[in-house]
This record gives structure tokens, sequence and C-alpha cells, in this order.
């Protein structure tokens, strides 16, 4: 009986694994359920199963967005936690990503988590942040980080998705945008030296027929010049029917794709 069971179940696997390394059907959806980040490493089981990820990556076009809020238990801020841990199950490859954080408790590994509400932003952060972000996404994404005085934001939790306002505490939320067909994502920086017609032109922001959205972050809004530099920027868009949003931030720091 022993010997029959163990022929058995020889039987069963070995039809399992035939199904598994042959009928690409089968494995596609079984990796429909599989987070991004667990397909990217099943991929390099065999060939078989590297074209059915590349094909469910594909079909995984829907934006979505981590959030978090309250006081972190670590050094750095609650978002960066709650972004390395989510970015474990969502079901996109982020090409772009925006984080928005607060800019009161916007600090890195260098400050004391006592002394957060004291501090200003210092270089340190922005280094270690722009790192942190750049080991948890794809070497492919773009990424924009951007620090305002308050943040209001959608719980990612689905038991509570009304939007909520921080103006004082720990708050921040990331935008995670996938590759998706007849969508085209381009980021620009631009400073006062470096806005001509030639670059707006070069960044898809003038004579562009496609251009349907302008998410535009605007900072060091008390220097000099900075009405003349925010009009010269928005002159040509005011001449196409672009959808503009956006607004005054306190810092800003894009970091393009590798």
């Amino acid at each position: 009986m022993d010997g029959e069971g163990a022929s058995s179940s020889a039987a069963v696997d070995s039809k399992a694994g035939f199904v598994l390394g042959n009928v690409a059907e089968v494995v596609e959806k079984i990796l429909s359920y599989v987070p991004t980040k667990s397909v990217l490493r099943i991929a390099s089981v065999c060939r078989l199963w590297r074209n059915c990820a590349r094909r469910v990556l594909r079909t995984r076009q829907k934006t979505t967005w981590l959030s978090a809020s309250e006081s972190s238990r670590y050094e750095e801020h609650v978002l960066l936690r709650t972004m390395e841990e989510g970015l474990e199950n969502v079901f996109l490859l982020p090409q772009m990503v925006m984080v928005m954080m607060d800019q009161e408790h916007f600090a890195g590994q260098y400050s004391s988590f006592r002394h957060k509400k004291a501090r200003r932003c210092q270089p340190e952060d922005k280094v270690y942040v722009e790192d942190k972000l750049r080991r948890m996404l794809p070497r492919n994404c773009d990424i924009l980080c951007i620090i305002t005085p308050g943040i209001v934001l959608t719980p990612s939790e689905p038991a509570c998705r009304i939007p909520q306002e921080f103006m004082e505490g720990e708050a921040g939320f990331s935008l995670l945008f996938p590759a998706m067909e007849g969508v085209h994502i381009r980021p620009f920086h631009f400073c006062k030296k470096s806005l001509t017609d030639d670059a707006l032109e070069k960044a898809g922001l003038s004579g562009n027929p496609d251009l349907k959205v302008v998410l535009l972050f605007g900072y060091n809004a008390y220097k000099t010049g900075a009405s003349r530099f925010l009009n010269q920027l928005l002159k040509p868009l005011g001449q196409s029917n672009v959808l503009i949003a956006g607004g005054h931030v306190e810092r800003a720091f894009p970091q393009a794709r590798d």
C-alpha cells in the first residue's frame, strides 16, 4: 500500500511539473495572483515563466498609491518604512513615482528621532531619502520627492478611504505610475538658467499636441523673480488646452532614472 501511495504521489507531481513547465495559460493564471516583486523573482525560473511574467506585467497598468501617517518607531520618515513594506505587495511595476512628505518630520538617518521637530531640512536628509528610494524602486524608475508644510492624503487601507488633512504630525504618500499604453509621463525640472524655449519644447511642454495634463510644483517662491519665472513657464501652456495642477511647495528634488 505504501508503495502504491508513493507511486501515485510521484505521478501527480510529475503531471503538475509538466503543466507548470509547458502550459503558459496555467502559469499566467497563477502569476496573475502574485505581487509584482515576486513575479520578477519567479521570472528567473525558466524561459516559459519569464515570458509569462512579461505578459502578466504588461497587463498591470492601474495606478495605485501608498500612504502613511502618525509617528514612526524608526529614525526615518514613516512613509519610507510603509513603502518598503508595501512595495512587496503591489500589483504593478512603477515607472514613475511621486513622493510627498511633510516638512516638519522630513529627516534622515543623521537625525535624532526626538529632535525631528526642531530641525529643518538638511542636505544629508535629501541624500538619504534619495538613496533609500532608489534602492526600493526599479532602476529605470523616475522619482520626484516633494516636501510640503502639510499633507492631504487618502489612506491606502481599503477600510478607510476618506481623505485626511495633516497640518501637524508625520504623514506622506507616494503615487505609483506603471507603464501604460497610450500614456507617456515625462518629468522635467527648470531653474532660471535652464528655462528656455528649446528646453520647454524638449520637455514636451511647448508645441506638443499630445500634451493633456501638467503637474507643476514650484519652490523658492519667495526669491526675487519667482513670479516672472512662473509666468514664463505658464505662458506656452496657456496657449493650449492643457489641464494644469500643482502649487508651491517647500522643496522638490527630482531624480532621473539610471
